[in-house]
């Protein structure tokens, strides 16, 4: 965390927009911390606040495509070659695999809710070949709540900002209850459809 905090306050936006690349590509820095400091940047004035949101969402975008063409060119096996020898990265990416099989678009949008699973989703849409134009627009859709959220809340914390950190299973929790409800709302939807 303290090199994260460090590489910000040195290197600013541009450190803000490595990160969160880095991040989308599912190298384990949590946006709670990329962006929750943001947000306290924005509370002391050397950050503001919709530069950061949209910094933050266009690096959230590249990363994502970046990780969308990994699993396009790679598939899945080389994604699980690389991915912890079958570990919890893994895991979670079959998790997300079988997540977007069934869901399709929509697991692209909630996934992107959702703590964990929300950098995941990247790779099987490129695996399954899901059209890039409509993964970029539904990412966009997804990351940009998500980006408002941890900024809005870092700002107004201001020092207290890891306060976010203390509460990350809350956060997932609320999440994942309106992800349950979107996705709820598009099953309906399809089904009434359908008849």
């Amino acid at each position: 965390m303290e090199f994260i905090i460090s590489f910000l306050s040195e290197w600013g936006y541009l450190a803000l927009f490595i990160c969160m690349v880095l991040e989308n590509m599912n190298i384990p820095i949590p946006s709670e911390i990329i962006l929750g400091f943001a947000g306290f940047l924005v509370s002391q004035d050397i950050f503001s606040f919709w530069p950061t949101v949209i910094i933050g969402t266009a690096a959230g975008i590249t990363g994502s495509v970046v990780s969308y063409y990994m699993g396009a060119r790679g598939g899945r096996d080389m994604i699980l070659k690389h991915t912890a020898k079958g570990g919890l990265g893994a895991k979670k990416m079959i998790a997300a695999k079988d997540w977007f099989e069934n869901y399709g678009a929509i697991a692209v949008f909630t996934g992107r809710l959702l703590p964990g699973v929300r950098t995941f989703i990247s790779l099987p849409a490129g695996i399954a070949q899901f059209p890039l134009p409509e993964f970029v627009i539904l990412t966009l859709l997804g990351t940009l709540p998500w980006t408002i959220f941890l900024v809005y809340v870092g700002s107004e914390l201001g020092h207290n900002w890891t306060m976010i950190l203390d509460y990350k299973l809350e956060i997932a929790a609320a999440c994942a209850a309106i992800s349950a409800c979107i996705g709820l709302a598009y099953y309906i939807y399809h089904k009434r459809k359908s008849k």
